[in-house]
């Protein structure tokens, strides 16, 4: 499962694989993270995506789509460390299970190459003016909207005050006012600058053979402007920061502890990577871990509480619901919990059925071409060759130690509460 180059950096990921009825595929443009950028980078395949040269309305797209089978195009804005992505994701069916054999995957790859080069445009080549004004405001009510969500709020809270001097702090689709400012001379540029110098991951799950694929991609993306690509690297903050208590105030009925931690793990490096997912599961993912048994069930201080990791960025987030009276006891009982990691006190039944939980996921992901598309984009930014099937070969070798070191590393750098208006 080699990563290729197929023109000045463009790289792809093809897998060969012929348990699905379906293929896909995935472009992504990769950008540093700004608070510029952000909602530019997020505003411009939604407004790629709604018409283009052949295909000037929604409509007509939609009418494409129908004729191929019902194929599904979307857009895509991820963010890693301090990079986002921005492109489209395409699911099709097989071109051997279409009643007349039609060429599916090439058709997809021809849209593709419409969308990339021949959008809608006024006369003298800019954006239409409908199209960012429509989209701008899909994107501007989708940033105001995320203040409902209360859970996600306060991550993106903690995190903005945890990453406030790094990229990683600014939110995926970017703020308000920066989205409300965007204009289609301004989306005009940008896309002109990602055709000429972002890098480009792409990827590709089906039955076309790998050197099929590279042929129809590379006839894709054949229109690219001559390139001077501009390399992106994540950047993992290691260190022992001071610990800061932020509290914010918000009409709400239940509290949000949010705990944000430095890993102090390099996103390369697999092995301690794979100790640290070890441990994650251990202290706060799924229903055998501390902080749900002792935290939860146990002392009955949360309504929920549970830790992620953000690999590219060497972050462990902890998040949690909870009575606003006892923002101290569940504080202390969640760092009380990772400090039992970290002296050892982990039982041989907790690492065993950590590890068969994780073992299960990952190979359960094989069965889910869009988790196996975002796991190759990690890696491809993480710069790792290491395959899912590798992934699950160091995890059955994990020993206990590794996983109390992966504990040790991790240092408390912010947490976060908030709590009601009249608390």
């Amino acid at each position: 499962m080699e990563r290729i180059e197929l023109l000045p950096g463009v790289y792809l990921r093809a897998i060969q694989a012929e348990k699905f009825k379906t293929a896909c595929f995935s472009v992504n443009f990769l950008q540093p993270l700004t608070k510029q950028l952000a909602p530019v980078n997020a505003l411009l395949p939604s407004v790629l995506l709604r018409g283009t040269q052949h295909y000037p309305t929604i409509r007509d797209i939609s009418a494409h789509l129908d004729d191929c089978y019902g194929a599904s195009f979307g857009t895509l804005v991820r963010k890693r460390g301090d990079i986002v992505t921005s492109g489209f994701y395409a699911d099709f069916i097989e071109d051997q299970f279409t009643p007349d054999a039609m060429p599916v995957f090439s058709a997809m790859t021809d849209f593709l190459a419409e969308l990339l080069f021949a959008p809608c445009r006024t006369a003298d080549g800019q954006f239409l003016p409908a199209f960012v004004e429509g989209e701008r405001q899909n994107l501007c009510n989708a940033i105001a909207a995320r203040i409902n969500d209360k859970r996600s709020y306060a991550v993106w809270q903690l995190l903005a005050a945890m990453c406030a001097d790094e990229p990683y702090g600014i939110p995926r689709l970017g703020d308000l006012e920066t989205a409300q400012a965007v204009t289609p001379q301004a989306l005009q540029a940008h896309y002109e600058t990602l055709l000429r110098s972002a890098p480009v991951e792409l990827f590709y799950m089906g039955r076309q053979t790998p050197e099929a694929v590279t042929e129809q991609m590379t006839q894709a993306l054949s229109r690219l402007p001559k390139r001077q690509v501009q390399p992106v690297s994540y950047r993992p903050m290691p260190g022992t920061p001071t610990p800061r208590t932020i509290t914010e105030q918000l009409d709400v009925t239940q509290g949000k502890l949010c705990i944000g931690l430095r890993t102090n793990c390099d996103g390369a490096d697999e092995p301690a990577f794979v100790a640290l997912q070890l441990l994650n599961v251990i202290f706060g993912s799924g229903i055998n871990s501390k902080l749900f048994l002792h935290v939860r069930e146990e002392l009955g201080l949360c309504y929920y509480a549970s830790s992620s990791l953000e690999r590219c960025k060497g972050i462990m987030l902890i998040s949690s619901g909870i009575d606003f009276s006892q923002f101290g006891a569940a504080r202390d009982a969640i760092l009380q919990q990772l400090d039992a990691c970290k002296q050892g006190q982990i039982t041989w039944d907790e690492l065993e059925t950590a590890r068969r939980y994780l073992c299960s996921a990952w190979r359960a992901s094989l069965d889910a071409p869009g988790r196996i598309d975002d796991f190759y984009l990690g890696q491809a930014i993480c710069r790792s060759e290491a395959t899912i099937e590798d992934r699950i070969a160091l995890l059955e070798h994990v020993t206990l130690q590794q996983v109390i070191d992966a504990a040790n590393r991790i240092v408390l750098d912010t947490v976060y509460f908030l709590k009601g208006a009249e608390a």
